[in-house]
């Protein structure tokens, strides 16, 4: 017999998530490199292949100023965020579909699959995260507001979960999302301030690249580490984005959930 959940999920039931969602994420952890020849080196060699070629597309040809800052030091800062955010996003969003079977016939908490994704590629977070500390240290951009970094990541680990959630939950009812995030994720790349800096765009232009919830994050992420004074309005912009999101995306999911079992 098919279990399926009937009642609406309350926040407090996530705190039981835990061992479910610690087994979930060492299960994709050993999938993921177990037919892979350079194994966990692709989390070193991704955020490394984009950091070259930013530093040749963007310094090197477009010339892009980073305020005194090393630029390879700088777009470093950028895929702090970008690269778990990526990571997550392209995980996450099969993570239901791809489990159909603990989704059908057990009663695995449906929430769990996307956040297990949260706790798998912490890896791509750390890495170069680390690294750029490190860096910033060594140079002498640190400064004082380093000690916020831990309430940075608390925000980028709810955006990133709030996108995780809506897209698992969302491809369950429509599989073209598997298609389309690779796109999206490559459009949204050069949207984000990511190898650039927003200072130095067109107003009209900066207005818009400050709609992207990871315009405000990436640069607050700078700001703590560099020194660059970021844009008020795109952090303004971006919080409100992520606590509002996360309302939405909690809703969407819950309401979704009690059918899951049935649509998937």
């Amino acid at each position: 017999m098919r279990i399926a959940t009937k009642s609406r999920l309350r926040p407090v039931q996530l705190l039981g998530y835990k061992p479910i969602i610690r087994a979930l994420a060492g299960r994709d952890l050993k999938s993921r490199y177990k037919q892979s020849a350079l194994g966990p080196a692709w989390v070193v060699f991704q955020p490394l292949a984009l950091l070259v070629a930013f530093t040749i597309g963007f310094h090197s040809v477009a010339h892009v100023r980073t305020e005194g800052v090393p630029y390879s030091l700088f777009a470093l800062t950028g895929l702090v965020v970008w690269t778990y955010f990526q990571a997550v996003t392209m995980g996450a969003v099969g993570s239901l579909v791809n489990n159909y079977a603990l989704v059908r016939w057990t009663a695995c908490p449906r929430m769990a699959l996307p956040l297990a994704t949260l706790v798998s590629n912490l890896p791509s977070f750390a890495i170069p995260a680390a690294a750029a500390v490190i860096a910033a240290g060594i140079m002498g951009f640190l400064r004082v507001q380093a000690l916020l970094l831990p309430l940075l990541f608390v925000w980028l680990v709810v955006l990133v979960a709030t996108v995780a959630i809506v897209l698992s939950a969302i491809t369950v009812r429509a599989r073209d999302v598997l298609s389309v995030t690779p796109f999206l994720l490559q459009v949204m790349l050069f949207l984000s301030p990511v190898g650039y800096g927003t200072s130095q765009l067109s107003p009209v232009l900066r207005t818009v690249i400050s709609i992207n919830p990871l315009t405000g994050l990436i640069e607050a992420w700078r700001w703590s580490l560099l020194g660059i004074v970021p844009s008020t309005t795109a952090v303004v912009i971006s919080l409100a984005l992520t606590i509002a999101g996360a309302a939405v995306a909690w809703q969407l999911f819950t309401s979704l959930e009690v059918s899951m079992a049935d649509d998937i």
